[in-house]
């Protein structure tokens, strides 16, 4: 295709099994609707005519309306749009490869879009490139309903600039779940082997699980503000993922509320704190009259009911993980007790978890394992919380401040010969060219960086106390 009207009489027509190729060079304010489907083994492929040399510009979008529909080899480069999402899927068994958005921001920070929205299930976003975004809105998102067993596998997320605004998370997982939602039902969403590099975002949570039954598995995180944190949700599984810090003042490790949550196999490494295990918030009645409950619609009837700011942590499994170096603790049970108290109930302590064969290595000294004593007086001695149960932890360097872990917690002297490289040698961090469209590592490696060149934002990078209180909801 050499045109947009071209375009959009091929997308009308097109039958399973059917290519519409685009033709390379500029394409401006060209919204590629692709209305009409393939079936299994047959799906309907738009492409680029050389993967990269198809370029996007002003409004240009994506939207797959229809099932088994695969898009391969766009650039998205310099636009922008004014709502809703770059890339949009709106049906089942999509897949969007070695595509790439960079820079497609608008020029007011306020301005709210995706560049990548999932409404539909089955739909696949692999080896993408995302770049500088400066504005409103995460750059993935999963929609609340019907939306389900979708994926972002391989993909590079570099460079995303910070604004201390609620609600700019890299990827942010919608889905049964968000509101307490049924624990045979969720996102069921995936995230694999992606490297976020200085991916900054808000600042606060690099993927954010606000959903039941997902996956984190397999990524890597270089340097970036915020944390992976399982925000609300059951049934979650964060494994294998590597989070390098490098020291950088905000790069956090992995935070969670919920109940059936498993925290297996990570590495942290020279971040702010390691495993942050919350607090949640108690919502049955006020415990004093400075109580505002936190209400949202759900259901059918879509009437308002009480949902804890933050689940209650039970029955959560964090076993085999590796903490280096990180600034705070290496664990803590039970932060963020009695926060903005009176207004929110933030009291209720994990309780029947399981903290075991995870290794805490604190080369400079400091606390490894800390955690928070509930208060007793009135109103809070109706609170009688599980136990729970650390086996086999072992704290290299490091000291355990918290009574209730100190038999399962043995402290160990670093070794004269420790080594960092020794300590981590299981872990193999994704590389830049290991992630993300084959022709974006080839520009690279043949010095063409000008897809990589570092963003600004010109938003402000703070924000006021009220907003504060109320980030990360």
């Amino acid at each position: 295709m050499q045109d947009r009207a071209q375009l959009k009489i091929a997308l009308q027509s097109v039958k399973a099994g059917d290519a519409v190729v685009l033709k390379n060079g500029d394409w401006t304010d060209t919204q590629i609707l692709v209305s009409a489907g393939g079936e299994t083994g047959k799906p309907v492929e738009v492409r680029a005519e050389t993967p990269g040399g198809v370029v996007l510009r002003g409004s240009s979008s994506l939207a797959i309306n229809a099932p088994y529909v695969t898009v391969d080899g766009l650039l998205f480069l310099g636009g922008a749009i004014a709502s809703d999402a770059v890339i949009q899927f709106n049906s089942h068994h999509g897949i969007v490869r070695a595509t790439a958005v960079v820079d497609y921001n608008p020029a007011d920070f306020a301005t709210k879009y995706y560049w990548v929205f999932f409404r539909g299930d089955d739909n696949v976003l692999e080896r993408c490139y995302f770049k500088g975004k400066n504005h409103l809105e995460p750059v993935v998102g999963n929609e609340l309903d019907d939306s389900r067993r979708n994926r972002v596998t391989g993909c590079y997320f570099k460079d995303i600039p910070f604004a201390q605004q609620n609600g700019r998370e890299i990827i942010r997982v919608w889905g049964s779940g968000k509101y307490e939602g049924r624990d045979d039902d969720g996102a069921f969403f995936t995230i694999e082997g992606n490297l976020f590099d200085h991916a900054d975002g808000e600042g606060a949570e690099i993927i954010s699980l606000k959903s039941n039954h997902n996956q984190v598995l397999g990524n890597t995180v270089v340097a970036t503000l915020g944390c992976i944190n399982i925000r609300r949700g059951n049934f979650n599984t964060v494994q294998g993922n590597v989070l390098l810090g490098q020291g950088r003042a905000g790069a956090m490790g992995f935070r969670m509320s919920g109940e059936h949550n498993l925290v297996q196999g990570n590495l942290a490494w020279g971040c702010a704190y390691g495993i942050t295990v919350s607090c949640g918030e108690y919502i049955a009645d006020a415990l004093t009259s400075g109580y505002q409950p936190n209400l949202k619609s759900r259901g059918t009837a879509k009437q308002n009911s009480r949902v804890p700011t933050y689940p209650q942590n039970r029955d959560v499994t964090i076993a085999d993980n590796l903490m280096i170096g990180n600034a705070g603790p290496d664990l803590e049970i039970g932060s963020n007790y009695k926060n903005h108290w009176p207004e929110s109930q933030q009291v209720l302590l994990p309780e029947a978890c399981v903290i075991r064969n995870n290794r805490f290595v604190r080369p400079a000294g400091g606390v490894s394992v800390a955690g928070t004593v509930p208060e007793t007086a009135p109103p809070f001695e109706r609170f009688k919380f599980q136990p729970n149960r650390f086996d086999g932890n072992l704290l290299v360097g490091g000291q355990n401040s918290y009574a209730p872990a100190a038999a399962g917690c043995v402290p160990l002297k670093l070794p004269l010969d420790w080594s960092a490289v020794l300590e981590t040698a299981k872990f193999k961090p994704l590389t830049p060219d290991e992630v993300g469209p084959s022709w974006v590592i080839e520009r690279r490696k043949a010095g063409d960086t000008s897809l990589e060149k570092p963003s600004v934002i010109s938003a402000p990078t703070t924000i006021s106390p009220k907003k504060k209180a109320k980030a990360g909801n």
